[in-house]
């Protein structure tokens, strides 16, 4: 028989319309799928984003947001879901805790371009916040103002009175969606990523825009400020180190994927990268330490307490490592990208398009 040219087309009755590519990635996530690393807890859908509680006494615990439309309060230690928040109409893409008069506040975004305030206790939702015209993508908070800064698919970022749910001011600058949004330690500036491959430093109060950091390709996923320094994860496969006086980004990490997340603890960045796994450098002398493949889809959220890493998955699952065992390897070779990654990104037109793919599911 003849060779073909070209990708070949599954004929069983299982396989049809899939390539033999298609099929096999299939395969080769399935038999992934068993394995153990990192003590999975399974999760009801992706896991989209999470937030490690403040309160000594829920230091066990863990709040995720999930594809599913549902934020859930996890027990680490029993793999036990305690909490299940429900009340959005689309899936819950970040999240952020509040702290006032000793009552903690669970704060939630969703593609159903709305923000939720709930009480973490009873579950009560207790306020929406809904100006925004797209997909809420990213929050953070202002603990000294009680300020709740929202990031959105609408290009813009909003500020919002926790205490009153008041709308308060509208920054406008970025020309595509705020993937991710934080503080510097002191809360004196607003730092925002997007897909349009700026991050900006921005003065919270009066929404002027301060500073703009140019230097990534394309979208930026993830940022977070670590002393005088930021760190930005990026769709153009780095994370970069930028001086936060100068401007100017003085490293460059080397990833064969997108990077969606990071962390910084101690002496090293961790990172999680749309190629299914963790990577571990030292930041001093930005060598890779260790690469970590337990996940069998894309690595959506990292977080860090103590001597444990937590990360979370498109795969379903939450894992749990000791970082004492991942940064006590031998530096790795350089990795190379996956044979079945794809170098497209989702425009704000698909994005739209699976949102309605998924309510279609649901109906």
């Amino acid at each position: 028989m003849a060779e073909l040219d070209g990708p070949q087309i599954g004929t069983s009755a299982n396989n049809f319309f899939q390539s033999d590519r298609d099929i096999a990635i299939q395969e080769r996530r399935a038999t992934k799928q068993q394995n153990k690393d990192g003590d999975p807890i399974e999760c009801t859908s992706k896991v989209l984003c999470m937030i490690l509680p403040e309160k000594i006494d829920d230091l066990d615990y863990v709040y995720i947001g999930e594809s599913g439309f549902i934020a859930k309060k996890i027990n680490l230690s029993t793999k036990k879901t305690v909490k299940v928040f429900k009340g959005h109409t689309g899936p819950i893409t970040c999240l952020g805790l509040w702290y006032k008069d000793g009552i903690e506040y669970l704060i939630t975004g969703s593609w159903d371009k709305t923000l939720k305030k709930w009480d973490s206790k009873t579950k009560e939702s207790l306020c929406t916040f809904s100006s925004h015209t797209d997909f809420v993508k990213s929050l953070t908070i202002s603990h000294k103002t009680s300020t709740l800064f929202s990031g959105s698919s609408d290009k813009h970022i909003r500020s919002w009175n926790l205490l009153t749910g008041e709308p308060l001011k509208v920054f406008k600058r970025h020309t595509r969606g705020i993937e991710d949004l934080t503080f510097d330690e002191g809360e004196t500036f607003l730092f925002s990523a997007s897909s349009d491959g700026l991050v900006i430093k921005w003065n919270p109060l009066s929404g002027e825009c301060l500073q703009i950091f140019e230097g990534h390709l394309t979208s930026v996923y993830a940022l977070k400020i670590f002393e005088e320094e930021m760190w930005t994860a990026s769709a153009d496969m780095t994370v970069k180190r930028w001086d936060l006086y100068t401007g100017k980004s003085d490293m460059s990490l080397e990833h064969p994927d997108f990077v969606k997340c990071l962390a910084i603890r101690g002496p090293y960045v961790i990172t999680g990268s749309r190629d299914e796994s963790i990577r571990v450098f030292d930041i001093g002398s930005g060598k890779l330490i260790k690469v970590i493949d337990g996940h069998f889809d894309e690595v959506s959220c990292t977080a860090t307490r103590e001597k444990k890493l937590y990360t979370g998955s498109l795969d379903c699952t939450l894992r749990t490592w000791s970082l004492t065992d991942i940064t006590s390897q031998e530096p790795q070779p350089k990795q190379t990208v996956q044979e079945e990654t794809s170098s497209s990104m989702l425009t704000e037109e698909e994005e739209r398009e699976l949102e309605e793919l998924m309510e279609a599911e649901d109906m």
